[in-house]
């Protein structure tokens, strides 16, 4: 081999290699510990330093603790993901004062990982996620807050396994977003509404549909079942969807189903239930409005399966989330 030769070889692996590192995939995965021995400290340091637009996931690793830090995702920092090392185990804690997790990138993934906004009952508001990221997941992750505690704003969202803890109108939005087996965990109050879906006309195809999932009172608050009046939802804006399908309905939801929201109108929205179970999935009190409906064949339900409402089978399997 010529000297020549040899150059030119070098020179084309080094240019390869820079293009490469240009874009950032030079690394895909890194280590936030609070124990000093990860690459970062903090999660928004990682975040920050993660690359922009990256068409590859971007593995953020985040040890064990509490990370007590307001966490923002950019739109320019898409295909993020989150990894904790279980809900319990790592966990990112923030109070009333901000939204503990702000997503705007694409294709953001959390994995096993606890949220929480600390605010407790007295605050207007403990918004814990703040999701507009399209293509986005949480898998096997804890989402805790009390009044407001997701904000599904839009896109198309996946909870899979996931539990989520709140009072009035927490999972709100106008999102298209699924949750598949997931706990939907009601905190003692007096009054409590698991939903406060806000589609805005007829011609959007955004809702909130509850397959395999559980509408029941928190764990270290279930002595207080017989003191809460819970409903499923009801509309903050008039196109207002909502499905809850082969669901456990616990008895603290009220016979009614569904409430009013002051100043929005109750003729326009869909709310459906099919082949649920459990004490408070008897329809036959619901209220009676024009889109309440239960369903009695499970093709009038697809409209609100993963492969439609979310386009799922374009997506979902590379992010290597199992769904239905």
């Amino acid at each position: 081999m010529t000297s020549t030769v040899l150059v030119l070889i070098i020179f084309l692996s080094t240019s390869i290699l820079s293009s490469l590192c240009s874009h950032g995939d030079e690394v895909s995965v890194v280590i936030v510990s609070k124990d000093g021995d990860g690459d970062y400290g903090s999660v928004s340091e990682a975040i920050a330093k993660a690359p922009e637009f990256s068409e590859t996931p971007y593995t953020i690793q985040v040890r064990s603790g509490t990370y007590k830090e307001f966490v923002v995702v950019p739109r320019e920092k898409t295909n993020i993901k989150l990894v904790g090392d279980g809900p319990s185990q790592t966990r990112i804690v923030g109070s009333h004062h901000g939204t503990t997790l702000d997503v705007y990138g694409e294709g953001f993934v959390a994995e096993n990982i606890g949220l929480m906004n600390s605010a407790g009952l007295k605050a207007s508001a403990a918004v814990a996620v703040r999701n507009e990221a399209n293509n986005s997941i949480f898998f096997q992750c804890s989402i805790e807050g009390f009044q407001d505690t997701l904000w599904a704003v839009a896109g198309r969202q996946f909870y899979k396994n996931c539990d989520i803890y709140g009072t009035v109108d927490f999972i709100y939005g106008d999102a298209a977003a699924l949750f598949q087996d997931c706990n939907l965990y009601a905190r003692y109050r007096p009054y409590v509404t698991f939903t406060a879906q806000s589609r805005r006309s007829p011609d959007d195809h955004t809702a909130f549909a509850f397959q395999h999932c559980h509408f029941t009172m928190a764990p270290e608050d279930a002595a207080m079942k017989s003191k809460v009046r819970a409903t499923l939802g009801r509309p903050w804006r008039p196109y207002s969807t909502v499905a809850v399908i082969d669901s456990f309905i616990d008895s603290m939801v009220d016979p009614t189903g569904w409430e009013e929201m002051q100043g929005q109108p109750t003729d326009k929205v869909t709310y459906v239930e099919f082949n649920n179970y459990g004490p408070g999935s008897n329809t036959s009190g619901r209220v009676n409005w024009p889109g309440v409906k239960v369903l009695s064949d499970p093709n009038e339900a697809q409209q609100f399966t993963a492969s439609v409402l979310l386009d799922a089978d374009s997506w979902i399997p590379h992010k290597g989330v199992p769904y239905n």
